[in-house]
């Protein structure tokens, strides 16, 4: 596991300890609903963990190229977060190229909201709402938590209150800067086209970092070393426009990870350091 720092001022690295787990696991609840008008793709799927009151809760936002995925795919990441004390949000939201990538963030702030309006009745804090995602879906998380458009269409009056962002293997966080990269890669290319329209020359109103001011929430960046289909550097980027914000940022780099292995491997894989280090950031240890 390599902890790697960007930018003229630190990073702090992540920690990658043994995840704080209690001996025993907790029981999880499961419970579907939705945060909007379409039942299937503003739908949401919750796992809580049976018995515990004012845990923390991750709002997790699917990858797939803003194209395609579902939240079924995630059932055991959910069991996995809830036996270890923290509540998971798993979403679906509109789909691109129906949709743009703010309409996207858009559902990924209802369904936020509703993870805030929920959390007395659901269990867990309404001061420890956060949101990830992973690939696609870590672009969508970010500009849904920096962008007060995307928040205000959600219906917020004021900032959301977002505890933190953990952003898995992602990509898109700066379209604009990054079109001549996508052009080279035809796959890239088209999911970005859906994402952000046919005119890169209008894809500059998605750039997450134009909208790092003011007040920021916590970050936690993940990228695998082995990761071959996001480019490690728009991570890397990421990592130092929020550093250069003054944000607080922390970055981690899994060895012998690619993209889909981040992910899995916090399910199968005993003490995976990954988990560790985000159950610990959402733990605020």
């Amino acid at each position: 596991m390599t902890a790697a720092c960007v930018g003229t001022k630190a990073a702090t690295p992540a920690r990658a300890d043994a995840p704080p787990c209690p001996p025993k696991a907790y029981a999880v609840q499961t419970t579907s609903a939705t945060y909007g008008a379409d039942t299937t793709f503003e739908a949401l799927d919750l796992y809580t963990p049976t018995g515990l009151t004012g845990g923390p809760v991750i709002v997790f936002v699917h990858g797939g190229n803003w194209t395609r995925g579902d939240k079924s795919q995630y059932h055991a990441l959910g069991q996995t977060f809830a036996a270890c004390g923290i509540a998971l949000v798993a979403i679906n939201y509109l789909l691109a190229p129906q949709v743009r990538a703010d309409a996207q963030a858009t559902d990924v702030d209802r369904a936020l909201k509703w993870a805030l309006d929920n959390a007395v009745s659901k269990g867990y804090a309404s001061t420890k709402v956060f949101v990830m995602g992973h690939g696609s879906g870590a672009e969508l998380a970010m500009l849904s938590a920096v962008d007060d458009k995307t928040q205000s269409a959600a219906g917020f009056t004021k900032p959301a209150a977002i505890a933190g962002v953990i952003a898995l293997d992602g990509t898109g966080f700066n379209p604009s800067g990054q079109a001549a990269d996508a052009a080279a890669n035809p796959t890239r290319y088209r999911a970005y086209m859906a994402a952000f329209g046919m005119d890169p020359k209008q894809w500059q109103q998605y750039d997450c970092s134009q909208f790092f001011t003011g007040k920021l929430p916590r970050f936690l960046v993940i990228h695998g070393v082995d990761d071959y289909l996001a480019p490690e550097s728009q991570s890397a980027q990421l990592v130092d426009q929020l550093t250069h914000a003054h944000a607080q940022v922390s970055y981690l780099q899994p060895d012998a990870r690619d993209q889909d292995g981040v992910l899995v491997d916090l399910v199968r894989v005993p003490d995976d350091p990954t988990f560790s280090a985000i159950v610990r950031f959402v733990s605020g240890s």
